[in-house]
């Protein structure tokens, strides 16, 4: 469950209105009756439209529209990147919604069980608490729309789906929330033994090895000749690598991996993350090892700085992962049952913002 509030990209809304001139009756009688009807109709309208329709219901709280589209407009800002980078594989984009819309409802179904749980056992985050987490969004918020030239509703509009006083309360349901799902992490007890199989089961998913590398990039489709200029620029940082020179300053000046230079070109590398001979190199040499490959991006320049493959160095990060699996099993058996979520019409009408 994730609180990240902050805008990451620009969305334009357009919207327009039309304004149709109608003949009026010369009787002025007439004329006022019309109005009178027409203003009940458009009043008793506009109540049904600006009436709060609830999405669902979880056990003895509601999931607002206002909710709901809060999570759904941060789920869909996610997926919808996952989606032009084709991670969904080949589907279309009302598939796409109905895939929000799933995790929408599953992300603000937990945060009502977690509030009941909290008010059950009368737990509780301070007022200061509270009050500095809402402070540091609010003022970036404020910034962005002065930055911007839009006012406070329209910005959290824009990115979140909901007016800024909707977007208060909702955000510190999820502070609360959180809180208390940090609670039962803390106090969830794991045996020793038990984290020990899972390491031992799930191995590739917590052994990685810590590598450096700088990438001169050369085109796939490169001629010969640039590609062995591009090769003998390569093939001189890594001697003077091998004389001695600090790896991660060079990397720094002369990497063109955008993603890693800053950093010294340092990547801890698990199985599967990346490229066929970046990760063949990287599991096939010793602390210390340096080499130069060739991939799809250009020729890399290496260097082996560490491996970590055992239990006890891992120990911290596979009993987070241990704790997490076993909350989203608890999480999806009280879902099931007594936190069962009844669905309203108001879900499967709705249709994005």
């Amino acid at each position: 469950m994730g609180v990240d509030i902050l805008p990451k990209k620009e969305k334009e809304m357009a919207k327009g209105t039309k304004h149709e001139k109608k003949k009026m009756a010369t009787d002025i009688k007439i004329f006022i009756i019309v109005c009178v009807i027409v203003t009940i109709i458009l009043g008793s309208a506009i109540v049904y439209i600006v009436m709060p329709k609830d999405i669902a219901v979880v056990k003895n709280n509601k999931i607002s529209n206002a909710e709901f589209s809060y999570f759904y407009s941060k789920t869909y800002e996610q997926y919808y990147y996952y989606y032009l980078l084709g991670l969904f594989g080949n589907i279309d984009e009302q598939t796409l919604i109905s895939y929000t819309k799933q995790q929408a409802l599953s992300s603000a179904a937990e945060v009502e069980y977690l509030l009941q749980e909290a008010e059950k056992e009368g737990f509780s985050v301070s007022k200061e608490d509270m009050d500095a987490a809402w402070n540091e969004v609010d003022s970036s918020l404020k910034t962005t729309a002065s930055e911007n030239g839009i006012s406070l509703n329209s910005l959290c509009k824009s990115y979140y789906g909901v007016k800024y006083d909707q977007l208060k309360n909702i955000y510190k349901d999820i502070i609360k929330a959180q809180k208390y799902r940090e609670k039962i992490f803390n106090d969830m007890q794991v045996d020793e033994e038990e984290l020990k199989a899972y390491y031992d089961e799930h191995k590739d998913s917590f052994d990685y090895n810590t590598v450096r590398h700088i990438l001169i990039k050369v085109d796939k489709d490169a001629e010969e000749s640039v590609v062995e200029e591009k090769k003998k620029t390569a093939q001189s940082l890594l001697d003077r690598v091998n004389n001695g020179e600090d790896f991660a300053e060079l990397a720094r000046k002369y990497s063109e991996d955008d993603g890693s230079k800053e950093n010294g070109g340092l990547y801890d590398v698990k199985k599967g993350q990346m490229v066929e001979e970046f990760e063949e190199w990287t599991f096939s040499h010793a602390v210390g090892d340096t080499g130069l490959i060739r991939t799809d991006y250009g020729f890399h320049v290496m260097k082996l700085e560490g491996i970590t493959n055992t239990f006890d160095a891992l120990k911290d990060a596979v009993e987070d992962s241990y704790k997490e699996e076993k909350y989203y099993t608890s999480l999806q058996e009280v879902l099931n049952g007594e936190y069962k979520i009844e669905v309203k019409d108001a879900y499967y009408n709705f249709k994005g913002i």
